[in-house]
């Protein structure tokens, strides 16, 4: 575990194994926990970075939120990278969203990077769903949390720890708005020197967040890859999950 003081915040960030540099981007609320599963498989042939991103588990704030936290979070990455050197990057949900607006920024940081079925608010089909971050507001962490985890297709929701409430907190108050907001570069990101995939689940088609990644791609002229388990599949099918990665990042 190794600490990193970034402008209004401080990083922690974890390393492990050996070879080509990986950075795994865990999505929306979520912290470097999420890819326990994940990991050690990948570490096996790859210098594994995970990190908590500002605000979650272990990357506390110097104060308040920033006015834009999809860039802070983007440079935060950027920060990471000079640590760590030139890296591939697996960037989940939430986190492709910080992808995103990292490469319009410091593209030369990364060379592969796969974004896993990103929530780009424009390729979103309707949405007649609560606003969860106004549920959060008017009725609380409990009834926002069982929203949203409905929205990626798990209900019932699962029971909260202490970290995870405090997780989804900053995610409900301050994260998933600016998530909601974000209007990616795509021009530029056609333009964009590093290799970009975008990736779906093979078992999420039914989701929001499937539909939106295919909007992307096609947006970018790619095609997707498709990848096992659902929109959590690197936890849920962590052992297909890594070959797959594998195989992608190396081109196949």
């Amino acid at each position: 575990m190794t600490t990193l003081a970034v402008r209004g915040a401080t990083l922690t960030y974890d390393v492990h194994g050996h070879g080509p540099a990986l950075l795994l981007v865990p999505g929306g609320p979520a912290d470097a926990q999420v890819f326990t599963h994940l990991r050690p498989l990948l570490a096996e042939d790859h210098t594994v970075v995970t990190y908590d991103p500002r605000g979650l588990g272990r990357s506390p704030l110097d104060g308040t939120p920033g006015p834009d936290p999809i860039r802070d979070h983007a440079e935060d990455v950027h920060r990471l990278l000079a640590e760590v050197g030139p890296a591939d990057v697996f960037a989940s949900s939430g986190g492709a969203i910080t992808l995103l607006e990292h490469l319009r920024h410091h593209a030369a940081d990364v060379r592969t990077v796969v974004l896993h079925e990103p929530p780009v608010t424009r390729y979103l089909p309707a949405f007649a769903g609560p606003d969860i971050p106004a549920l959060f507001h008017e009725e609380g962490l409990a009834a926002a949390f069982a929203a949203f985890m409905k929205v990626v297709g798990v209900d019932p929701a699962p029971p909260l720890d202490p970290r995870a409430e405090g997780n989804f907190a900053y995610f409900f108050a301050h994260l998933m708005p600016a998530i909601g907001a974000y209007e990616p570069d795509v021009d530029a990101l056609r333009e964009t020197p590093a290799r970009l995939v975008v990736a779906v689940g093979e078992e999420s088609a039914h989701l929001p967040v499937h539909q939106a990644a295919h909007g992307l791609a096609a947006a970018l002229g790619v095609t997707t890859a498709v990848f096992p388990g659902g929109h959590g599949g690197f936890d849920t099918d962590a052992d297909a999950f890594a070959a797959r990665l594998r195989e992608v990042l190396k081109g196949c």
